[in-house]
Order: structure tokens, then sequence, then C-alpha cells
């Protein structure tokens, strides 16, 4: 049955629609919803602009999209390709992306659309949006209904690994720099801040960036031969 249901998902394609990346690599409970239908990731499936991938508890995927970016989405997440633009001869305002994080957590090593000045890449939740001019940015949106680890209030919070990211939302922004993060309260009148330590929620976030890191390296040799 679930081969069935990936195989409508890859012969879907909405009008308009292309092809923006395949999935790396898959670990657990984890769907994709591709034009009316919804069905289980598997290695090598394409994505298209438009998609909602879910994952579940302890699952998480790997994504690799046309310009190079590698996207890992953590445990009870759900996000969607809004929008994806990339050809290698576009110019840098050409090329672009748009992520909606509608919750959990997304870790973002970016590729050709977010090198030098270009501020194409960004990824919404219903707080914010990080705008990422570097290479490996990190979102997070904490849902009243759903709790991670540690005391974490409700609201959205971005770090920037490497690179700077910008993360605003209508009351303001606030500039991130290697290993700095911000938070921005849910429904709150106020600007993001920056944090003086990171949630405790991080350190699973690192465990599993790095499982996916490893078993995203193996996955892709295929493609690169």
């Amino acid at each position: 049955m679930l081969g069935a249901l990936c195989t409508l998902c890859t012969l879907w394609a909405a009008p308009g629609y292309a092809q923006v990346g395949i999935v790396l690599t898959v670990e657990g409970d984890v769907s994709v919803v591709s034009g009316k239908q919804e069905c289980g990731l598997r290695y090598g499936l394409d994505l298209e602009e438009g998609d909602t991938v879910r994952t579940g508890e302890k699952s998480w995927a790997m994504l690799s999209l046309l310009d190079g970016a590698r996207i890992t989405v953590r445990p009870s997440t759900e996000v969607r390709i809004e929008a994806y633009r990339y050809t290698d001869s576009g110019d840098a305002p050409q090329n672009f992306a748009t992520l909606m994080l509608v919750r959990g957590s997304l870790r973002a090593v970016t590729g050709a659309i977010a090198r030098g000045r270009n501020t194409g890449y960004r990824v919404r939740t219903p707080e914010v949006t990080l705008e990422m001019r570097g290479t490996d940015h990190d979102i997070t949106h904490v849902a009243p209904q759903f709790t991670p680890v540690g005391d974490a209030s409700p609201g959205s919070y971005g770090k920037t690994h490497a690179g700077v990211g910008v993360i605003k939302n209508s009351r303001g922004e606030v500039t991130l720099s290697d290993g700095q993060t911000a938070f921005a309260a849910l429904r709150a009148n106020t600007p993001p801040r920056l944090l003086t330590a990171d949630p405790l929620f991080f350190g699973l976030h690192a465990y599993i960036d790095r499982r996916a890191a490893a078993v995203g390296e193996s996955a892709s040799k295929p493609f690169l031969q």
C-alpha cells in the first residue's frame, strides 16, 4: 500500500509546479503532502514547490535542494516549500527560496541562493521571518500544544551557526552572527531579542543533526557519481 501511495506522489504534478530537490534520507515516520496525495517519504523521492514534509516523534528527514542546500527536518516538524526558484544562469535576485515552518524545527545549510549578499533564502514561522545571509542556520517554532525538551516558551527561536542571519517580526529585527540565538514570543508585542544561552532542546537538535549529517553524506554518494 505504501509503495502505491509513493507512486501516486511521484506521478502527481500540479500545473506550474516543478521539482526543487530530492529526499536524501529519512528515519522513522515521515510523510509528504504533494498536491492532493500524502505518502511516506523515501530515498530519492522528488520534491516540488508546494510540498509539505511532516515528521513524527523521533523521526527526521534530510532534503537536498537544487542549489546545493541541505535541509534537516527534525522530529515533530511540519514544513512547507512555499516558493523556490533556482537556475545556474539566473542573477541573484531571480533565485530565491521560502519555507514555511508551521511547527517544529529545521536546520538549513544553504547553497548557491544564499551566497554573497543575496537575501533570497527565508524561513517563515507564525511569528517571524529568518533571512539567511550565510551558510548554516537553525530555526524552531514552539507551538503551545507541542512541548520540547526543557522549559522553552512558545514562540520562534533562530540561531546562526555560520554566517549572518536576520530574524524579524512586525515590531523589529535583530541580526545574528556566528553562534548567536534570538527569540520572539508567541503573539508578543515586542521585537525579537538575543538570548544569553540556548534552550535545553538545542542539545537534542545537535544529536539529530550529527546523525542526519552522517547518514546523509553516505546517502548522497549515488547522486554524486
